[in-house]
């Protein structure tokens, strides 16, 4: 097996996983993950961004965690296992993306200007991964 093979994911799972430990929370997903470094290049060349209102931030806050679990059902029954090519993360891959995976990431990176990552705080399942699995002191909180 190529070393190479092994070393990325290593790296990505230390960059996600126990990074946070040590108070680098989001080096992830800004500079690892494709789309949330995109996001955060394009919330750069717009300095104005919307503010939202508590409440709205915590009802989409409570859909993230609500996909996530409907997706995580998903997969732990088979039921529809597909869904993971519908991931945003999949528009990196052109030629094999759906033009509708195309359309919704380039609606979020567009939303990114006056929404900082607006899928990775309030969609990407990736994300609830990590919000799970971190320590729950406040220092490590978004």
């Amino acid at each position: 097996m190529n070393v190479l093979t092994l070393i990325v994911p290593v790296v990505m799972l230390i960059t996600a996983f126990v990074y946070p430990f040590f108070g680098i929370k989001l080096y992830y997903c800004t500079h690892v993950c494709p789309f949330g470094s995109i996001q955060e290049f394009a919330a750069r060349c717009v300095s104005y961004k919307l503010k939202m209102k508590p409440t709205t931030v915590k009802r989409l806050d409570m859909f993230r965690q609500v996909l996530w679990a409907i997706l995580m059902l998903c997969l732990w029954t088979g039921v529809w296992f597909d869904w993971i090519e519908y991931e945003l993360f999949s528009a990196f891959a052109f030629q094999s993306a759906s033009w509708v995976v195309i359309v919704i990431a380039i609606v979020f990176v567009a939303l990114s200007t006056v929404i900082m990552r607006p899928y990775c705080h309030y969609v990407c399942p990736t994300d609830s991964l990590f919000k799970y699995s971190q320590p729950s002191t406040s220092k490590y909180k978004k």
